[in-house]
């Protein structure tokens, strides 16, 4: 079966869908919310960051214009509410690596959202973070706590670095600078996880820094 880029990063994009729902539902849970209060996380950790893109460079959103979309937030929600009301857990090595394929996903969606409108690099670099990142802010504001991206994720840089991967190659092909866009952005959120990188943040203890991305 063959598939094109566009197939391929769908694909990978509601994978990150329900690899993210999973992530807020885990949240709530542990912020002791009610069934609806978990769907509601699960949902807005999955679309937020599409929808604030969309948002942004003034179009459709689309978690409204394709349906499927936020039925796998949904679906990646009910999964995640299940398992805990089961108090199951997904393996983290499969949670990881979907995450981090779907953060990937919508790093390149966001940078390829500011190239189809003709924006300049630091207005990709930015929709691939917010794209990336906003989910995940929004999920820890209704957590009230500091979003995770802020102080200890390496998800915004791991955007960045592939916005700006995306941006070199696609003067060659759009396709394969997407691709490239998705395996650096993956790769240095798995390298993040793995080996501790992180910015360096003043009045850390040393022994807490970890290595400097």
């Amino acid at each position: 079966m063959h598939l094109t880029i566009t197939e391929l990063i769908g694909i990978l994009d509601r994978g990150g869908l329900v690899a993210f729902a999973l992530s807020g539902v885990e949240v709530g849970y542990r912020r002791k919310l009610d069934v609806f209060g978990l769907l509601v996380m699960g949902v807005v950790t999955a679309t937020g960051g599409g929808l604030l893109r969309d948002v942004a460079i003034g179009r459709l959103p689309l978690v409204l214009d394709k349906p499927d979309y936020l039925l796998w937030g949904v679906a990646g929600s009910i999964i995640g509410i299940w398992l805990v009301w089961r108090r199951r857990k997904v393996p983290r090595l499969v949670l990881d690596v979907a995450e981090a394929a779907g953060l990937g996903a919508f790093a390149a969606a966001g940078t390829l959202a500011a190239l189809r409108a003709d924006l300049a690099l630091p207005a990709g670099i930015l929709l691939a973070i917010l794209t990336a990142t906003g989910g995940g802010v929004v999920r820890d504001l209704l957590a009230d706590r500091v979003p995770l991206v802020l102080k200890s994720e390496v998800n915004a840089s791991a955007a960045a670095l592939g916005a700006i991967a995306i941006w070199i190659a696609e003067p060659v092909s759009v396709g394969g600078a997407a691709l490239l866009g998705v395996a650096v952005t993956a790769l240095v959120k798995v390298a993040g996880q793995a080996f501790n990188l992180h910015l360096p943040a003043p009045g850390r203890g040393e022994g807490q820094q970890g290595r400097l991305l």
